[in-house]
């Protein structure tokens, strides 16, 4: 009898045979979905038990899924803590995303939480802002945001268009309802503020599970956002519209909280003709006026975690208020200072920092997504 039964378990056609492993199983990877300039959203998925990924590219027309990319790859730890993901297959096969190895990916992931992407090599460009997977019931709340994305890259100005602001997000009926207030870099220490208002109109959300919500009007998806557990949210509007990356207000978020903390991620600078994303380090102090303030040092060799001896940028920070932060950036060694907004989420050991600024002389805008390094 039991040779029998080790037979047949050992015959062709047993549901006992070994099935093939999915390059991603999407039943135990992360899953992160985000925007890039101009509106394009990304879903990654994460597969750390095979140090596989998965990656789909909708160039923001959501409905219309026939021009979706999908990239698949493999990824490794750098000792910086990024990850550097290599491109292996691409489906349809296309001239913008190469699988000879000429473009690859470096990430940062803050686990369940976000997820900041720097395309690199022959594809080179607009950093990517992912957030993690949650639950629906975890949304409402109110978030602090930046532009993250700007719809118009080459002519996107932070200082008299919308640069930051905040959304309440609340229970309605069986959706989320929107509204909140934008404003414009020159808004800050009682500027023109030449971009200002409220945030309304907006049709309700509606999650369709995992945290992932869906706008739409008449029909039709005009809006696409994720939020996560962990009080991370970002909302892209589209191609030509740009999204927005945000962080949940908490009265926790302090400006004691960034006190001889360093924090690493992506400069991105959508105006530079070279390189518009840079991995950077910030770190804070506190003077001896008790002036809160980070240095910044931009990666020379981010593979080895090698940051440069050459100062990139001087963080001051004037205020810190349920995780809503104001206050200026000094971009080179003379007196010059810009307008920066700027917030901050804790969410225990794990923080995230998001900024708008700009140069003080060119006006080109600046953005950074950082996370605390633990």
């Amino acid at each position: 009898m039991f040779t029998g039964l080790l037979l047949a378990a050992c015959s062709p056609g047993s549901e006992n045979e070994m099935q093939p492993k999915p390059f991603v199983n999407l039943d135990k990877a992360d899953v992160y979905k985000g925007t890039q300039s101009p509106g394009d959203v990304w879903t990654w998925a994460l597969d750390k038990e095979q140090g596989h990924m998965t990656a789909t590219w909708d160039y923001g027309t959501f409905d219309d899924m026939s021009d979706d990319i999908t990239v698949q790859g493999t990824f490794e730890t750098l000792p910086s803590g990024f990850l550097k993901v290599k491109i292996t297959k691409t489906e349809p096969v296309s001239q913008e995303i190469p699988t000879d190895g000429t473009a690859w990916f470096y990430a940062l992931e803050i686990p369940d939480m976000a997820m900041i992407v720097k395309p690199e090599g022959s594809i080179k460009g607009d950093v990517i802002a992912l957030v993690a997977q949650g639950e629906c019931a975890s949304i409402p709340g109110t978030y602090n945001y930046i532009i993250s994305a700007p719809g118009d890259r080459s002519e996107y100005n932070p200082v008299t268009s919308e640069a930051f602001g905040y959304l309440e997000i609340s229970n309605s009926g069986a959706g989320f309802s929107l509204a909140g207030y934008k404003f414009s870099l020159d808004c800050i220490n009682g500027g023109n503020c030449t971009s200002t208002g409220p945030i309304n109109g907006i049709p309700t959300a509606k999650c369709v599970g995992g945290g992932e919500v869906v706008i739409s009007n008449e029909g039709n998806t005009v809006a696409e956002g994720q939020f996560t557990n962990g009080g991370v949210m970002m909302m892209d509007f589209g191609y030509g519209n740009g999204g927005v990356f945000a962080l949940k207000a908490s009265a926790s978020a302090t400006k004691a909280s960034l006190l001889n903390n360093t924090y690493a991620g992506v400069a991105y600078m959508p105006k530079n003709n070279n390189d518009q994303t840079v991995p950077v380090q910030l770190s804070f102090f506190e003077n001896d006026l008790g002036n809160m303030i980070g240095t910044g040092y931009p990666f020379s060799d981010i593979e080895k975690a090698i940051v440069s001896n050459d100062e990139g940028a001087i963080v001051l920070v004037d205020d810190v208020i349920n995780g809503r932060v104001l206050g200026s950036m000094n971009f080179d060694e003379f007196g010059d200072v810009s307008p920066m907004a700027a917030a901050l989420l804790v969410n225990g050991n794990k923080q995230i920092l998001i900024l708008s600024s700009y140069d003080e002389k060119s006006f080109a805008p600046f953005i950074l997504i950082l996370a605390k390094q633990n």
